[in-house]
């Protein structure tokens, strides 16, 4: 499927496809996908991120959609549980949990309580999510772990009550030629690890299905900008830890970066949230983020990570952990604060 002045489907990804067609309007392809979804058992995390005027498109679009019983999904999963939760919240007309609930929403039904509630209360909704701030963060997730996401809840505690954030998986990575587990099985268990954890607020904190290092995460910051202007936010606010900004700039200084960094720190749009973790050197983490605001003039946030009692974590040697036959410890980073 094609629309007149979107790009060619050949540079980009079928979820981005779907996100274009659905910034510009046409909402089928999104309907489509969602009943796709629904019948596979998986949740629209997407709905949960767009701005106003189009998730109204989409839920009055979706109202008169004869799904003709097909579409039964299953509520048996911990989103179900999820699902409830918010929906007690949402029904006294509270906008985040309205937002919220699409992404818990594993059958038909559970979709359409929620998207009725938003036409009913689209007001309250619009003025919750207008100007709110969406922070990216994207990894392979190989596995998810503590670190990641009290990555997640510093940022979002220094960002304020208005921001968000949208999480999205790794499907190819340059440096990794491959990964433990699928990009599937990645994508489901980051999902469970971030709506489960204790250290996050699950309205403000979705996944969504847009794989990275694919598509137009292959043009510069097209895949950034797309995620941004489906949420609404001016900005492109990027999450990386201190080791992906010293990467990056040492290769920048060398002369042998990849023409993708330099064109992202070029973004005016662009605002940087850079993890201090409790380990980094201040002083060589200031440097890093002093050469990169002189050069591009991109505003940088460094975020102090916030104490947390457990080893300091890593995909790597949680790998090395488990290799060992120290899966106790290995468990405890990659679980510590989900809930059993």
């Amino acid at each position: 499927m094609s629309y007149e002045g979107l790009p060619n489907a050949s540079a980009t990804s079928p979820q981005e496809q779907l996100l274009l067609a659905l910034n510009a309007g046409f909402y089928e392809p999104a309907i489509d996908d969602v009943v796709d979804k629904l019948r596979s058992g998986l949740t629209p995390g997407f709905l949960s991120t767009l701005r106003t005027d189009l998730l109204v498109g989409f839920a009055q679009s979706w109202r008169t959609t004869d799904l003709a019983g097909n579409v039964s999904g299953s509520d048996s999963s911990y989103k179900s549980i999820l699902f409830d939760t918010h929906h007690a919240q949402a029904v006294t007309g509270d906008p985040a949990m309205i937002e919220a609930l699409a992404k818990f929403a594993t059958t038909e039904s559970q979709l359409t309580t929620a998207m009725e509630l938003l036409l009913d209360y689209r007001q309250e909704v619009s003025r919750w999510h207008s100007d709110r701030h969406y922070v990216q963060f994207l990894g392979t997730f190989d596995p998810q772990h503590i670190g990641h996401r009290i990555a997640l809840s510093s940022t979002l505690a220094v960002m304020g009550d208005e921001a968000s954030a949208l999480v999205h998986v790794m499907e190819q990575h340059p440096l990794k030629p491959s990964f433990s587990h699928s990009y599937a099985e990645r994508c489901a268990a980051s999902e469970k690890r971030l709506y489960r954890s204790s250290l996050l607020d699950t309205a403000r904190v979705t996944q969504v299905d847009v794989p990275g290092g694919i598509g137009l995460a292959n043009c510069g910051v097209e895949q950034m900008r797309l995620l941004a202007d489906i949420s609404g936010d001016r900005s492109l606010r990027w999450l990386i830890g201190s080791d992906k900004l010293e990467h990056d700039t040492a290769a920048i200084r060398l002369g042998v970066a990849a023409v993708k960094a330099v064109r992202r720190f070029s973004e005016p749009r662009l605002h940087a949230y850079v993890i201090r973790r409790q380990f980094d050197e201040v002083a060589t983490l200031q440097n890093d983020v002093d050469y990169v605001t002189s050069r591009f003039g991109v505003p940088v946030t460094v975020i102090e990570e916030l104490p947390y009692d457990c080893a300091p974590a890593s995909s790597s040697r949680i790998k090395e952990l488990r290799a060992e036959g120290r899966n106790t410890e290995a468990d405890h980073m990659e679980l510590y604060d989900t809930l059993s």
